[in-house]
This record gives structure tokens, sequence and C-alpha cells, in this order.
């Protein structure tokens, strides 16, 4: 998690200042009288499956370059989580379901890095599939083709 040092609209440096009845210190602006949260990112990704096989994605785009993946990323102001989980899916796999067809399939905090996990999950009928401007090949694998060693962040 990344302390917060400065007010995002005047520039100040921020204080710890104890908000209401919490029992913790958050960043405050004295200028602004006004909290600053440090809130956690949204990261929502979408495990789609044809038969046995579970479609991931080389990430073209650094952190983890180069590495495998489970489509997905950063939710974006104003779309729903299923609607940023199909646009991923979309940016990275060139496929495009409607967030309708996706169904919640897990949730997790990763404390460390200040996210909060969604992912979806979907099937689909064929494995077409091309890689977008963020991936550098996509296809299906079954467990046991997955190349396991060369798997972005193993923690999720």
């Amino acid at each position: 998690m990344t302390a917060l040092n400065f007010c995002q609209d005047c520039g100040a440096a921020l204080q710890p200042h104890m908000v209401g009845g919490e029992q913790r210190n958050h960043a405050y602006c004295r200028r602004c009288r006004l909290p600053r949260y440090d809130h956690p990112l949204v990261v929502v990704t979408c495990f789609v499956a044809c038969g046995q096989r579970l479609l991931w994605v080389r990430r073209a785009l650094p952190p983890q370059r180069g590495l495998w993946a489970i489509p997905g990323g950063y939710l974006e102001g104003g779309e729903t989580l299923a609607a940023g989980a199909a646009r991923e899916l979309y940016e990275e796999a060139g496929i495009g379901l409607p967030p309708a067809r996706l169904q919640l399939y897990m949730t997790g905090t990763i404390t460390f890095i200040n996210q909060v996990y969604v992912g979806f999950r979907a099937s689909v009928a064929s494995e077409d599939c091309a890689p977008g401007p963020e991936s550098l090949a996509c296809g299906f694998y079954s467990r046991d083709e997955c190349p396991w060693d060369e798997v972005a962040y193993p923690q999720v």
C-alpha cells in the first residue's frame, strides 16, 4: 500500500488525522479540510473456458511482460464490474462477450498491493481469439498444457 503524501486537489502536504469515530489515522488535508483516503484499486478478470481448456494471454506490457495471465485489468470509472471484465477480455483476447454472459466467480483482497480482485467466468463454444495490443499471444490450454512456470501473479 502506498502512503498518500499530498492532496490531489490542492497539492498541500497531508497530515495524519483521526476521522470521526474511526480507530485509525487517515491522510487529511488541512487546507481543503477533507480526509484523503487511500482506496484500493479494483482489478477485474475473466476466466473463459472452452470445454476443458482455459483462456490465457501472454502479457505485452510491464509489469510481468512476456508471462501468461488470465485476461484482466483495472476497473475504469463508470464501469460495472462485469462490463470492466468484458472490456478487458476484448482488449486482451479479442473475445466479445456481453457483460450479462459473465458470472461472478470469485473475489479476493490482495492487501500487500492494495487491490480488490473480482473474477468472472464464462464459457465459449469456439477457441477463436486474437491478441490485442496488450497481449503478445493468447490461447486456450488444458491444465496439463498450461506453462505454469511462466505464469504472472501466481499468488492470485
